[in-house]
């Protein structure tokens, strides 16, 4: 898919739209916490004793609440762009440990952790390969990353519309099999088997209220160039024309859901 790259990437104000959000994200943001929730059970039978995990783009550290009690002196790193949800993790005490930094420049030494998950945060890096190395780099050799990633065939109705108007997706829906080139290009090995998918179609009472949906997970109130309230109004109005039935306006998400192992060949 093609991306205005001038335009794209928005991190910093994804990390203020989820640091200004962060009281209602957890109630509203039905689709991560599902998504979430999946991951968790994937993670359940790998924790062992004394490891030490990273939870990279963690949010406010739900999916650690989901995953419920671990192990015997098992410790969780979450690292966040935006301060405010980190500050809800501990609060919460879903984390023993809270980085606020950047994935793009992970402040961690080489192989330091025993395991990790990254749920629906590729999608607003600069590149997803460069990223997924720096990761790979962070675990030891042989240890396992979860992950999530919003795939080619979410959010079409938006994607459909902003293209009308002359507008890029504003963030990376990758196909499956080029998902797992990256990830194999990283140093990460994912097999078919180890994936699943996610798909829902979510319907709303108007435009705005799937868009807001979408800005519960950072993409259209954050994906792309900010529009005008004249260009906001006509993609709200294009949107209803074209897509509402019986009343509700639909919106599609579809999600690939894996397990990746680092390469022992590039440790």
């Amino acid at each position: 898919m093609d991306m205005d790259s001038s335009s794209f990437f928005p991190k910093k104000r994804i990390a203020a739209r989820f640091g200004r959000a962060v009281d209602s994200y957890e109630t509203g943001a039905n689709v991560q916490m599902a998504i979430a929730k999946r991951i968790s059970l994937r993670m359940k039978g790998e924790i062992r004793e004394n490891q030490l995990w990273c939870d990279l783009g963690s949010g406010s550290g739900m999916l650690l609440e989901y995953l419920g009690p671990t192990p015997s002196e098992t410790r969780f790193v979450c690292l966040d762009l935006s301060f405010a949800p980190l500050r809800r993790a501990l609060q919460a005490r879903r984390t023993v440990l809270a980085v606020n930094g950047d994935i793009d420049f992970l402040p961690i030494r080489p192989e330091a952790f025993d395991g990790g998950v990254i749920s629906s945060v590729l999608q607003w890096v600069e590149s997803p390969e460069a990223a997924l190395r720096g990761i790979a780099q962070m675990l030891k050799p042989a240890t396992q990353l979860h992950f999530s990633v919003f795939v080619d065939g979410s959010f079409t109705e938006l994607i459909e519309i902003r293209a009308r108007m002359g507008l890029s997706a504003g963030v990376w829906l990758p196909s499956v099999s080029e998902l797992l080139t990256t990830f194999d290009k990283a140093g990460l090995d994912v097999s078919t088997e180890d994936i699943e998918y996610y798909d829902e179609k979510q319907n709303f009472k108007d435009a705005l209220s799937a868009l807001g949906s979408l800005s519960d997970i950072g993409v259209t109130a954050t994906g792309g160039r900010l529009l005008n309230r004249t260009e906001l109004d006509k993609l709200c109005r294009d949107y209803t024309l074209t897509f509402m039935k019986n009343g509700k306006i639909p919106l599609t998400y579809r999600a690939v859901i894996g397990t990746a192992r680092k390469n022992t060949m590039e440790s």
